[in-house]
């Protein structure tokens, strides 16, 4: 394997264990917020993240990707300090709007409640908008060590002030250990509220991490340096907009056009969450591959090729592993949720035709033909909203699903045809295409078969899984004993 090749494995490791440690412990606050929260509570909360994961891209506005392409400049200070500079300036007018118009937005989506937590969610937007510049240096510099103990950090102190705020002080209540004036007091605020503050306390133990080094720098602000950037970024803003319109539209829509819509809205996000993997592992991809390929832009279109070669196989086997073993995953769901099970497959799917989608995405982004990824994610958007606006109404979450996957599906499409006129690159297109029948068909032969007995059941599974690698291995003799030694 080449040394850059390598290197990217080795950073989407590091990425990957902390990226996925993280997550897998966010995510075990699901079953612990299904069973503290009651349906409804939960949805909201869904429907709070979702509005957040939009509007944190729309106030990044493509700073990221614009901080890896013009970081090689001689005058890195005066870019960091820039950017940096132009999203505390929007961050703080962000948090003055939602502050004044929370009155407003709280009647408007629920019903009059949760004003305080609407200006929370200011705060988080602007903050964690702002320290993903830090963060970006980090993978600039490979320092993912570092990136992880950072990101573990806040995520800890999530987890912490979660239990503290929905276990610990609740129980000291119950008990009696607890006055009841502060009783009282702490009891005025919603398990919503809760949730988002301490979601605000990681990101800020986050930021306090970079107040040195922010303190440090040496760069003035350059308003041309902002306006080249974005010049460059606006078709990525619209890209990440688009996206996660795609991702969070129907955790939007969901509450608007179903009549019992936060309790639907969080049964399909509990099942939604058990999908955790594959985002995982196209995130922690995306973070080590994205300056991997700015940085070895002129590495063979090879290695592009055996990559993505990789990436869906790796992607197709999470696949297969989740719907195999999804009732083992159900423990950590209760009763009322389970029947939500049926999205998992399709979201599963959906999550890695995004993965490939960002994968095939290079060759806009290295050929300066950005504007692409722009007019690709407003299809996309267009495809998906339509879908959901159609079939949330009538098929409720499972419509929802279906409208994702059709969505990312058809970006990857575009993609790809766009991509093998312009830059084309050698991906072997009929070994994934096997990959792909033969997930599907074990998938199937899985469902089909019944097996009563626990042990041969479990081994039955576990042979399946087996096939699949046995396949990837007869596939990849030859090309995966060239890979291993280019």
């Amino acid at each position: 394997m080449s040394g850059g090749l390598k290197k990217l494995a080795g950073e989407t490791i590091i990425y990957g264990s902390t990226t996925m440690i993280g997550r897998l412990l966010n995510w075990l606050l699901m079953p612990f917020y299904i069973r503290v929260l009651s349906p409804e509570e939960y949805g909201v909360v869904i429907n709070f993240y979702s509005f957040i994961s939009i509007l944190l891209v729309i106030f990044t506005y493509g700073m990221e990707t614009g901080f890896f392409r013009f970081s090689k400049s001689e005058r890195f200070s005066s870019v960091y300090t820039s950017i940096l500079s132009s999203l505390s300036v929007s961050g703080f007018l962000l948090i003055i709007i939602i502050t004044f118009s929370s009155d407003f937005l709280s009647h408007v989506l629920y019903d009059g409640q949760f004003r305080i937590s609407i200006i929370l969610v200011g705060w988080i937007i602007a903050i964690d908008a702002f320290i993903s510049i830090p963060f970006a240096n980090l993978r600039l510099n490979n320092k993912a060590i570092r990136f992880g103990i950072i990101r573990l950090s806040g995520i800890f102190s999530n987890i912490f002030f979660n239990l503290f705020f929905l276990l610990l002080i609740p129980y000291l209540i119950k008990n009696e250990f607890i006055g009841k004036p502060y009783a009282i007091f702490f009891e005025s605020g919603t398990g919503v509220f809760y949730i988002l503050l301490s979601n605000l306390i990681s990101s800020l133990l986050m930021f306090s991490f970079f107040i040195t080094e922010i303190l440090r720098l040496k760069g003035t602000f350059d308003k041309s340096i902002v306006i080249s950037i974005i010049n460059y970024s606006w078709p990525f803003i619209i890209v990440g907009i688009t996206g996660m319109i795609i991702q969070n539209s129907d955790k939007i829509l969901i509450p608007i056009l179903r009549t019992d819509g936060f309790n639907e809205l969080a049964v399909y996000a509990a099942n939604f969450k058990i999908g955790i993997l594959m985002t995982l592992f196209t995130q922690s991809f995306r973070f080590a591959f994205e300056p991997y390929f700015f940085k070895n832009s002129d590495k063979g279109l090879s290695s592009y090729a055996l990559i993505m070669d990789y990436f869906i196989a790796f992607g197709l086997f999470i696949f297969l592993g989740v719907n195999i073993f999804q009732e083992l995953i159900n423990i950590l769901l209760t009763e009322e949720y389970l029947y939500g099970n049926v999205v998992i497959p399709v979201i599963l799917m959906a999550q890695l035709f995004y993965g490939i989608y960002f994968n095939l995405s290079l060759w806009y982004k290295l050929t300066d033909k950005t504007y692409f990824g722009a007019i690709f994610g407003i299809l996309g958007t267009i495809i998906t909203l339509s879908l959901n606006f159609i079939t949330i109404p009538i098929f409720g979450m499972i419509g929802a699903a279906y409208s994702m996957l059709f969505g990312y599906g058809l970006m990857a499409l575009f993609s790809a045809l766009y991509g093998n006129k312009y830059f084309p690159v050698p991906y072997p297109l009929k070994k994934i295409l096997l990959y792909f029948v033969a997930a599907l068909v074990l998938y199937i032969i899985n469902k089909l078969v019944v097996i009563d007995f626990y042990l041969f059941r479990y081994l039955f599974k576990i042979t399946i899984l087996f096939v699949f690698i046995a396949i990837f291995v007869l596939l990849q003799r030859k090309s995966g004993i060239k890979f291993l030694k280019s």
